[in-house]
Protein backbone atom coordinates (compact mmCIF):
# COMPACT_ATOMS: atom_id res chain seq x y z
CA UNK A 1 0.00 0.00 0.00
CA UNK A 2 1.40 3.40 -1.01
CA UNK A 3 1.52 6.37 1.32
CA UNK A 4 1.72 8.87 -1.54
CA UNK A 5 -1.43 10.94 -1.60
CA UNK A 6 -2.20 10.88 2.09
CA UNK A 7 -0.44 11.72 5.30
CA UNK A 8 3.36 11.86 5.30
CA UNK A 9 3.55 10.42 1.76
CA UNK A 10 1.75 13.50 0.41
CA UNK A 11 4.27 15.80 2.14
CA UNK A 12 7.18 13.77 0.74
CA UNK A 13 5.73 13.97 -2.78
CA UNK A 14 5.29 17.75 -2.49
CA UNK A 15 8.84 18.22 -1.15
CA UNK A 16 10.23 16.03 -3.95
CA UNK A 17 8.36 18.08 -6.55
CA UNK A 18 9.61 21.33 -5.05
CA UNK A 19 13.22 20.10 -5.04
CA UNK A 20 13.02 18.85 -8.64
CA UNK A 21 11.38 22.11 -9.73
CA UNK A 22 14.06 24.19 -8.01
CA UNK A 23 16.84 22.16 -9.63
CA UNK A 24 15.30 22.46 -13.12
CA UNK A 25 14.81 26.20 -12.60
CA UNK A 26 18.42 26.67 -11.51
CA UNK A 27 19.70 24.74 -14.55
CA UNK A 28 17.51 26.77 -16.94
CA UNK A 29 18.65 30.06 -15.36
CA UNK A 30 22.32 29.05 -15.65
CA UNK A 31 21.89 28.05 -19.31
CA UNK A 32 20.29 31.42 -20.08
CA UNK A 33 23.07 33.36 -18.38
CA UNK A 34 25.85 31.40 -20.14
CA UNK A 35 25.02 32.88 -23.55
CA UNK A 36 27.65 34.98 -25.32
CA UNK A 37 26.63 37.97 -27.40
CA UNK A 38 28.15 40.74 -29.45
CA UNK A 39 26.92 44.24 -30.28
CA UNK A 40 27.38 45.61 -33.79
CA UNK A 41 26.97 49.27 -34.72
CA UNK A 42 26.32 49.39 -38.46
CA UNK A 43 26.16 52.33 -40.85
CA UNK A 44 23.77 51.49 -43.67
CA UNK A 45 24.21 52.53 -47.30
CA UNK A 46 21.65 55.33 -46.75
CA UNK A 47 23.77 56.79 -43.91
CA UNK A 48 21.49 55.62 -41.09
CA UNK A 49 23.28 53.99 -38.13
CA UNK A 50 21.73 51.02 -36.29
CA UNK A 51 22.86 48.81 -33.42
CA UNK A 52 22.16 45.08 -33.33
CA UNK A 53 22.92 42.74 -30.43
CA UNK A 54 23.05 39.08 -31.36
CA UNK A 55 23.96 35.81 -29.75
CA UNK A 56 27.31 34.37 -30.89
CA UNK A 57 27.56 30.64 -31.39
CA UNK A 58 30.98 28.96 -31.28
CA UNK A 59 31.47 28.87 -35.07
CA UNK A 60 29.97 32.27 -35.91
CA UNK A 61 32.19 34.82 -37.63
CA UNK A 62 32.95 38.00 -35.68
CA UNK A 63 32.92 40.99 -38.01
CA UNK A 64 35.56 43.72 -37.95
CA UNK A 65 35.19 47.43 -38.71
CA UNK A 66 34.84 48.03 -42.48
CA UNK A 67 33.64 44.44 -43.18
CA UNK A 68 30.72 44.32 -45.61
CA UNK A 69 27.67 42.93 -43.86
CA UNK A 70 23.97 42.59 -44.50
CA UNK A 71 21.17 42.73 -41.96
CA UNK A 72 18.64 39.92 -42.06
CA UNK A 73 15.37 41.20 -40.63
CA UNK A 74 12.06 39.48 -40.01
CA UNK A 75 9.61 41.24 -37.69
CA UNK A 76 11.57 42.09 -34.54
CA UNK A 77 14.33 39.56 -35.35
CA UNK A 78 17.55 40.97 -36.81
CA UNK A 79 20.86 39.23 -37.51
CA UNK A 80 24.14 40.47 -38.98
CA UNK A 81 25.50 38.26 -41.78
CA UNK A 82 28.46 38.43 -44.14
CA UNK A 83 27.93 40.26 -47.44
CA UNK A 84 31.17 39.02 -49.01
CA UNK A 85 29.23 36.96 -51.55
CA UNK A 86 27.07 39.91 -52.69
CA UNK A 87 28.08 42.08 -55.67
CA UNK A 88 29.22 45.70 -55.25
CA UNK A 89 27.37 46.78 -58.41
CA UNK A 90 24.53 45.47 -60.53
CA UNK A 91 23.10 46.55 -63.86
CA UNK A 92 19.70 48.18 -63.78
CA UNK A 93 17.11 45.64 -64.92
CA UNK A 94 15.54 46.30 -68.32
CA UNK A 95 12.25 48.20 -68.17
CA UNK A 96 12.79 49.65 -64.69
CA UNK A 97 12.52 53.43 -64.34
CA UNK A 98 14.17 54.90 -61.25
CA UNK A 99 12.39 57.90 -59.73
CA UNK A 100 14.18 59.99 -57.11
Amino acid sequence: MSNVGRGSGNVAAILGGVLVGAAVGAIAEQAASDRVGIEYTITLANGKTITIVQEQAAGDRVFNPADRVMVQASGTYQRVLSADHLPNQIARPQGIKVVD
